[in-house]
């Protein structure tokens, strides 16, 4: 059953007690040897009624672990009582923050989780409404208010301390409305984290009952623990529980905006036990060699005997970037010309995957791109997502709830369709007559008392069959058709958005997130949306600059002195970049290719 564990995957086999750290490559089989030691643990007859807690931090990684279980260790899935696999959010919202969050929030009654990913939060009654912002801000493990979401989201420069040193106003406007919401039951995600640390704090009884609930913790994918998530993880293993296995890549850390710390998982790997995987089963040794010079690794081994001898090399590329005339250089490139210079490169790269046995589709090739500004050239018109020109209106925020949900029910994703279009109904309905409505699970459970299920069914359904379709309309368009077709239904709901940015489709609006046959028969998106994924070809288009600095003036600086920012940016490079097993390009402005393969082949043999 273990005769392919490799010699460093095997040392995670059979690792016996005690706090231990998986410093793993990409592609290393970390999972797979992850796996393996689950079932192994799982046959040992001393596990008594203790369970195994199995974390990682998104559901596709713990469907993985699923899958690795049952079709290479013939292990029953899913593991029940008293095991728990699942993600580092529900263990925290099953085990402390729902039970017992009220004792830290002040309400009387079991809380509610709010916002993204549970429900869009769409509290905003008016412009200055700091309640707008109770999903864009949390606390960090020090109770200081920190903001979840990019300043442009904030109506006011985000400053916590004002000339005199005391706290600026308009956090302490925020403070009091998060506090005002915790007592009536609701948190977003990363409040229930923070509430979660502060229920094991000042409950000692709580945090033990649950350390020694479980024989090991085996958390995987541990680069991206925040503070909080760490000081959980300590607070278990103090209060009884010394066997933690915590598995991860800092170099593939890049949700800093999330307030992951890479340098956590560092310091627990210099005092924990260790382990190294730096064997790379994913990639060629061509790649292995292009991404080198980005990790932390000194080595990177190719052994996946099907790609690792591949002849296809890594390549930079150039493309022309706008330009305006200057006195210097009076050459002027438009936007359509550097749209044009990209599209052939993007062009031959689709050639070459075909012409090297490579079947182009949604499974095996990508297309990546960071930032706004990039994805403009794979023809998304991703300019009406940023802050300063989205089309909703204050109080009206329901409006996308609807159009969302109804285009997500169009192609196929039924259930998280018809509950975004659920929610927004009874917003829609009520939210006139009273701004400070928010329509929570108890008031969804309430209506179906009183209804019955049958009738609160048919009214949902009238609603949504009373919509019309969302294919090749824009938001302007369709909310025009929708108000006459609820009307005519007898429906009083009245759908209003700013129609001066409302001449988009919605398919491209919102196309990025179903990942649209229509665009591109390839997978686009964000770097970011692909982590823990393998394509046989990726290329990533690159901009001049980082979300924050210049290329340029990260790469030419001293690796030593890059700050947080800057050195994530890196990360998700190099993320981007360890995604293929066969063929890999990298695609920058042209003045930037020299930059890129100084910094990418410098003493390689690539």
């Amino acid at each position: 059953m273990y005769s392919k564990l490799s010699e460093g995957q095997r040392k995670i086999l059979e690792y016996n007690q005690g706090t231990v750290v998986v410093k793993a490559c990409p592609g290393s089989g970390k999972t797979y040897s992850l796996a393996a030691r689950i079932s192994r643990l799982l046959r040992e007859p001393d596990l008594g009624k203790k369970g195994l807690a199995i974390i990682s931090f998104t559901n596709i990684a713990c469907r993985e672990i699923e899958d690795k279980l049952l079709t290479d260790f013939s292990t029953p899935i899913p593991l029940s009582y008293p095991h728990f696999l699942g993600t580092i959010d529900s263990f925290i919202n099953t085990f402390i923050f729902l039970p017992f969050g009220h004792l830290i929030m002040g309400c009387s009654f079991r809380p509610e989780l709010v916002g993204e990913p549970h429900g869009p939060w769409s509290v905003k009654k008016f412009d200055m409404d700091y309640d707008q912002y109770f999903d864009k801000t949390t606390f960090d493990s020090n109770d200081i208010l920190i903001r979840i979401a990019p300043y442009q989201a904030f109506h006011f420069k985000w400053v916590y301390n004002n000339i005199s040193g005391g706290i600026n106003g308009n956090i302490t406007n925020i403070i009091n409305s998060k506090w005002a919401l915790f007592k009536k039951g609701y948190a977003n995600q990363s409040d229930a984290n923070y509430i979660a640390l502060k229920v094991l704090e000042k409950y000692p009884i709580i945090a033990e009952n649950i350390a020694k609930k479980f024989a090991n913790f085996l958390i995987d994918e541990c680069q991206d623990t925040n503070d909080i998530h760490m000081k959980i993880i300590d607070i278990f293993n103090s209060k009884g529980n010394s066997n933690i296995m915590l598995i991860g890549d800092r170099d593939q850390s890049i949700f800093e905006w999330n307030e992951a710390r890479p340098e956590l998982f560092d310091a627990k790997y210099d005092v924990w036990d260790k382990i190294l995987l730096y064997e790379n089963r994913r990639s060629s040794q061509h790649i292995c060699d292009f991404i080198q010079n980005l990790s932390s690794f000194s080595e990177i081994k190719a052994v996946n005997e099907r790609v690792k001898d591949s002849v296809l090399i890594p390549a930079i590329s150039g493309y022309k970037m706008p330009k305006k005339a200057t006195k210097k250089d009076i050459t002027v490139i438009t936007t359509e010309e550097s749209h044009e210079a990209f599209g052939e490169i993007l062009k031959d790269f689709l050639k070459e995957c075909d012409s090297n046995g490579i079947i182009v589709n949604k499974e095996n090739v990508a297309v990546l791109y960071r930032g706004t500004a990039s994805s403009r050239y794979l023809g998304l018109s991703s300019d009406v997502h940023s802050f300063e020109t989205i089309p909703w209106l204050k109080n009206h925020y329901h409006v996308k709830g609807i159009i969302k949900g109804k285009h997500m029910y169009e192609h196929g994703g039924l259930n998280k369709g018809y509950k975004l279009l659920e929610k927004s109904y009874f917003e829609a309905l009520l939210r006139p007559a009273d701004s400070r409505f928010y329509c929570s699970s108890q008031f969804i459970s309430d209506k179906i008392a009183v209804l019955g299920i049958k009738n609160y069914r048919r009214e949902i359904f009238r609603f949504i069959d009373s919509l019309p379709y969302t294919k090749d309309k824009t938001l302007n368009v369709w909310v025009k058709e929708a108000n006459a077709a609820l009307k005519s239904s007898g429906i009083n709901i009245n759908l209003n958005i700013d129609s001066k940015y409302g001449d988009i489709l919605i398919d491209d609006y919102f196309g990025e997130d179903l990942n649209s046959e229509r665009l591109h028969p390839f997978y686009f998106g964000t770097v970011h949306s692909v982590k823990g994924k393998t394509f046989q070809a990726v290329l990533l288009l690159l901009g001049k600059k980082s979300v924050l600095k210049n290329y340029d003036t990260i790469l030419n600086s001293d690796p030593k002195l890059l700050n947080p920012n800057d050195l994530e940016e890196l990360r998700i490079v190099y993320v981007a970049l360890s995604r293929p097993e066969l063929f890999l390009k990298l695609v920058v402005p042209d003045s930037d290719v020299k930059l890129w393969t100084d910094k990418l082949l410098r003493q390689n043999n690539v």
